[in-house]
């Protein structure tokens, strides 16, 4: 689910573009009451196809950069608040890094830092990649609105980087972000210059962040726990790695299920199987690099990978660095 806060001003975008806005919404199943709700939550998924929808009924190619070019930060709420309110730049990115998922359970955000450069990513789940274009061009539009809230309008990213291929234009995408844009990298990124992050934020109010840092603790707090059927297949998955890649078939073998039943039970509890590999994966990937004992190599077998070429795209995907910056920045 994610937040409808997300979706404030959508059904005023597609009427400034002349359209009806339940042209949009039927078809993903949504209405404009649910969109409208400051303090309800839709699925994830459901936006991020209503973005694609949006940009095909309205005709506007880029309509996931202009929506987060007129949406306003603060409208998310507390999350907007604690980051504009973060002691230096770095502490802002670490913590939409950990409490994006209060407001989105289908996105990610790492912030990874190099020696010389930084990396913002934002990684979307359960929606396919060709249908994810708006909503990422979107988040990293509203990524981009608030830096420039903590370092000035005329903040610019050193580079852009999209995972989906380039539109026919990308004018509009120069125009925005005012930084070289890529298309087909490992992911949603932005780059960002090391030195950048340790700046004070100008702004911030040393008295209230504490307080809005205590709200979001306890806001994560009372998030639901996974359910003890995803925890055992977690599990399973852990342990398939150790003999190279978690197949779906060896995992429900593990757990006494066929496959069929295992891929309906995670349906169930909204969960995909290859996304949870890779969240494994990812979060597995981050513990054992900061363990100096395991080389590379060792980390790559770990996870299941034959090849460290493969464990490295998928680092690079997950974080916008490589291990081995990784390495460095927080072994």
């Amino acid at each position: 689910m994610i937040s409808s806060a997300a979706a404030a001003g959508f059904v005023e975008a597609i009427e400034a573009a002349g359209r009806d806005p339940d042209d949009v919404l039927r078809p993903v199943g949504l209405d404009r009451s649910a969109v409208s709700d400051r303090h309800g939550f839709i699925p994830s998924a459901a936006f991020t196809l209503a973005l694609e929808e949006a940009a095909r009924v309205t005709g506007d190619d880029c309509f996931g950069l202009h929506f987060g070019e007129r949406y306003h930060p603060k409208d998310i709420g507390a999350l907007a608040y604690v980051v504009l309110n973060s002691p230096t730049i770095a502490v802002a990115f670490e913590n939409v890094a950990r409490y994006l998922r209060i407001y989105n359970e289908a996105a990610t955000v790492s912030f990874v830092q190099g020696d010389k450069h930084a990396f913002l990513q934002h990684q979307l789940r359960d929606v396919p990649l060709q249908r994810r274009r708006q909503h990422e061009e979107y988040a990293l539009t509203v990524g981009l609105a608030v830096i420039r809230m903590m370092a000035g309008s005329e903040w610019r990213p050193l580079e852009v980087r999209f995972e989906h291929e380039a539109p026919p234009r990308t004018s509009e995408h120069a125009r925005v972000f005012g930084a070289p844009v890529l298309f087909r990298c490992d992911g949603n990124v932005m780059v960002i210059e090391r030195d950048f992050c340790d700046r004070q934020v100008p702004t911030a109010d040393r008295r209230l962040y504490p307080i809005l840092e205590d709200y979001l603790e306890r806001q994560l707090e009372k998030r639901p726990t996974e359910n003890r059927f995803v925890v055992s297949v977690r599990t399973a998955i852990g342990n398939a790695m150790k003999e190279g890649e978690p197949k779906v078939t060896d995992v429900a073998a593990a757990i006494g299920l066929s496959v069929r039943t295992l891929q309906r039970r995670l349906g169930e509890s909204g969960v995909d199987y290859r996304a949870l590999v890779d969240d494994i994966r990812h979060e597995l990937a981050l513990r054992y690099l900061r363990d100096r004992r395991h080389t590379l190599s060792d980390v790559a077998y770990l996870l299941g990978y034959s090849e460290i070429s493969a464990f490295s795209r998928a680092f690079r995907r997950w974080t916008g660095a490589t291990p081995s910056d990784y390495r460095r920045r927080n072994g």
